[in-house]
């Protein structure tokens, strides 16, 4: 009589003859090799850790070239629309600044150094002293102090989270989105009600730690209507001169 020998198949033979046993350890090991390829991805960022880096070399850097623009900067009175210029430490700003008086937009040439703020109006032939106030914003020249400028604001973030990375010009740039002490952003900008606090992204350039942009939003102008502001800030470390204006 012919007598069928069974023979075990092969591809088991590495793993024992228990086939729920077998299926068990290929579940394992398949699980393994998930966690370890994911390891071995973007390691994660702390959001805290990122600003207080971005701040050293904001701080770090001798001058660097700003862009301002705005969305719903709309209100009775002056308000600040937009600009450009160059900022120098310890405490100097040259550039344009683009205003709304009572529905009137105007670009102004402003000087600031020394603590002394300049305008040249289309009504004069110089530059004259003025209180930025009066425009409806600070003293731009207080961006670049590291106590109580912009990257004092990095420290000053609550709740900060890592959000989906973005791209300037090119630029990879982590953003970091978090909420802002309404009075702190006041200081630095204006504010139609500082006790509401103000709501912040900052884009930091993945490779140089530099930052690259701000978007605020918050009560700005009107304390029932929120305005956003888009600084972004380039040319860090470029060779600037402020010369304080002769008053006209």
């Amino acid at each position: 009589m012919y007598r069928h020998t069974y023979t075990r198949p092969r591809y088991l033979a590495p793993f024992g003859g228990n086939v729920i046993a077998d299926l068990r350890r290929l579940v394992v090991i398949a699980t393994a090799s998930v966690v370890l390829l994911g390891a071995c991805g973007t390691p994660s960022i702390s959001a805290t850790s990122l600003l207080k880096t971005t701040k050293g070399v904001l701080d770090g850097t001798p001058s660097f070239h700003f862009v301002l623009s705005s969305a719903n900067a709309t209100g009775s009175g002056a308000q600040l629309t937009g600009g450009s210029g160059d900022m120098k430490r310890p405490d100097s700003m040259s550039g344009m600044l683009q205003v709304s008086i009572f529905g009137l937009a105007l670009s102004v040439p402003v000087v600031s150094a020394g603590g002394t703020f300049s305008v040249k109006l289309p009504t004069g032939s110089g530059f004259t002293p003025a209180n930025p106030a009066q425009y409806g914003f600070a003293d731009p020249a207080k961006l670049i102090d590291p106590n109580t400028g912009l990257s004092s604001l990095l420290l000053k973030c609550q709740s900060p989270q890592v959000e989906s990375d973005d791209r300037y010009n090119g630029e990879a740039l982590h953003e970091i989105g978090c909420t802002l002490p309404g009075r702190a952003v006041a200081a630095l900008l204006t504010s139609a009600d500082p006790s509401k606090n103000v709501a912040a992204t900052f884009g930091i350039d993945t490779s140089t730690n530099q930052l690259r942009r701000v978007v605020l939003t918050g009560p700005f102008i009107s304390a029932s209507t929120d305005t956003t502001y888009t600084l972004v800030l380039t040319n860090y470390g470029e060779n600037v001169t402020v010369t304080p204006p002769a008053s006209g």
